[in-house]
């Protein structure tokens, strides 16, 4: 068995689950979703703030909390004293709490559980922003524990049918949703993703971000498919549709979709994989999934030269997959 351990936002638990994914199906063996607690449970709480674990939403060949029978098949991995951490971390408030005070203080609460249950050598780790490609993660051996975000496409692109049929989604979608839907698959539709959020409030996010993604950025990729595209409609997503209205001035037709709050992200990440063409957003790993999950195979997708502004973060080879075009910001 495969353990990652899954947290922060649906893009990037995505990320999470299709890498797992990979190493698990080169061993021919099972994948268990160790989810964080407070992304269960959609706490607030440090920089993943407001997130909740949506993975269960779509056809994914995982084990995870709340499935009759996951206790047993971590115990039949040999994990079992892990696992059994694991659920008593969950369940128990004062455990939790304290959980969150190592974190903060620097120090891994998996970590601490892997060396008491004696699994420490079945870790690795993929340290925060050390998030370039590492070809050496396929030969990892059956029963590894993962903790890292592996932001690139390099991991699963070889079983690409495969992490598309697992990424549909099981459950269906909303009315609103599915009207719009209809309306993505009757028009020459372009999804368009403005990440603001976090991005504006977190001064480290925002870092990344400065110079590479850009308001004259979302000009040239509107225009560059305006250009070549025979009467495109632009389908816009973003957590401040507000701004994008006062401040984007887009080109032709554009449809605003903003009925889906944070807790069904995976109807918006849908409905931007169903359009004919993607303009993704930087280091925007929802808005990535958008465009890799569209299933066109005459899609253009467009995106940022850099993936990140600063330059030990900046894997655009990595991050992004050879045919997607480059645009200027």
């Amino acid at each position: 068995m495969i353990v990652v351990q899954i947290h922060s936002g649906l893009g990037n638990q995505l990320f999470m689950y299709a890498a797992a994914r990979a190493l698990a199906h080169k061993h021919n063996t099972s994948l268990y979703l160790d989810v964080d607690t407070d992304c269960r449970n959609g706490v607030d709480h440090g920089q993943y703030v407001g997130h909740s674990f949506q993975l269960d939403k779509f056809n994914i060949a995982a084990h995870y909390p709340g499935l009759p029978g996951q206790g047993e098949k971590m115990g039949a991995s040999g994990l079992g004293l892990y696992s059994a951490l694991k659920v008593r971390l969950r369940e128990n408030d004062l455990l939790r709490s304290a959980a969150r005070r190592l974190r903060d203080n620097g120090i891994d609460p998996a970590r601490l559980l892997l060396k008491l249950s004696g699994n420490e050598k079945r870790f690795f780790r993929e340290e925060r922003g050390d998030w370039g490609y590492k070809p050496h993660f396929m030969d990892l051996p059956d029963d590894t524990i993962l903790r890292g975000c592996f932001f690139s496409y390099k991991y699963f692109d070889p079983i690409r049918a495969l992490i598309l049929q697992e990424l549909s989604l099981k459950v269906p979608l909303s009315a609103q949703s599915k009207a719009v839907e209809e309306r993505i698959l009757a028009t020459e539709s372009v999804s368009l993703h403005v990440r603001r959020g976090d991005v504006v409030t977190n001064p480290e996010y925002r870092s990344w971000y400065e110079g590479v993604v850009t308001e004259n950025y979302y000009r040239n990729a509107t225009y560059w498919m305006r250009e070549r595209l025979a009467d495109p409609c632009f389908f816009v997503f973003s957590d401040d549709m507000a701004w994008v209205k006062d401040n984007l001035r887009l080109p032709g037709k554009v449809v605003y979709v903003d009925h889906n709050g944070p807790d069904a992200g995976y109807e918006d990440l849908h409905l931007m994989s169903r359009c004919r063409h993607n303009i993704t957003t930087g280091f925007s790993s929802f808005s990535w999934w958008g465009a890799y999950l569209n299933r066109n195979p005459d899609k253009i997708v467009l995106r940022t030269r850099r993936m990140n502004a600063l330059d030990h973060l900046n894997h655009p080879e990595h991050f992004f997959p050879s045919d997607w075009v480059i645009v200027d910001s």
